[in-house]
């Protein structure tokens, strides 16, 4: 557990040692997100699931009421960026951790994948707070393993995009979703 000022962030697996799985429900069942449902689905559907099988590990933000007010999961992924998009320094710093793809022109690295974040309907969180702590853990395992490069994908919304981009990631691909919705997802990345 971290906390910053007056908000504790718990993973799932640290909320696993001191509650049941009922209890744990219950937080999760507090969070509403009208805004983007998918969101809200995550994080009630699949995210006990996918931390005990070590897909993602999902963390949780506290507020003094011990209401959830947002989360994010974190993962590792291969990425693959083209070299034309990288510059001169990013190339470079890339070239320790990855090959360049011969038949596309492009580096497959190992990256952070920011998979989920969110907030709560109705909470005053800002996404610099959440960043907080997302960067906390990213650097903690960077400490660890090492690795350069973190991504997310982002709705197309062109207000969320900017907040992302004001953070430095910068747009490298993008896909439809897998969800059989046509819809794209913008897909950035970030050195660290």
């Amino acid at each position: 557990m971290i906390r910053f000022d007056n908000i504790s962030c718990f993973s799932i697996n640290e909320l696993f040692k001191i509650n049941n799985e009922d209890e744990i429900i219950a937080y999760l069942n507090g969070f509403v997100c009208n805004k983007n449902i998918e969101i809200e689905s995550y994080l009630k559907n699949n995210s006990i699931d996918f931390n005990k099988k070590h897909q993602a590990m999902t963390y949780l933000l506290f507020d003094r009421n011990r209401d959830v007010i947002a989360y994010f999961a974190l993962s590792v992924k291969p990425i693959s960026i083209k070299c034309e998009q990288l510059s001169n320094n990013e190339l470079k710093k890339l070239l320790r951790i990855a090959e360049i793809d011969i038949n596309d022109n492009s580096l497959n690295p190992s990256a952070y994948l920011i998979a989920q974040l969110g907030k709560k309907d109705g909470s005053i969180i800002n996404l610099d707070m959440i960043f907080k702590f997302v960067n906390y853990y990213i650097n903690a395992a960077q400490d660890i393993c090492g690795g350069v490069v973190e991504f997310l994908e982002s709705e197309n919304n062109d207000r969320l995009i900017q907040l992302y981009k004001d953070k430095g990631f910068k747009i490298f691909n993008i896909r439809k979703s897998k969800s059989g919705e046509e819809r794209k997802l913008i897909q950035m990345y970030r050195l660290i």
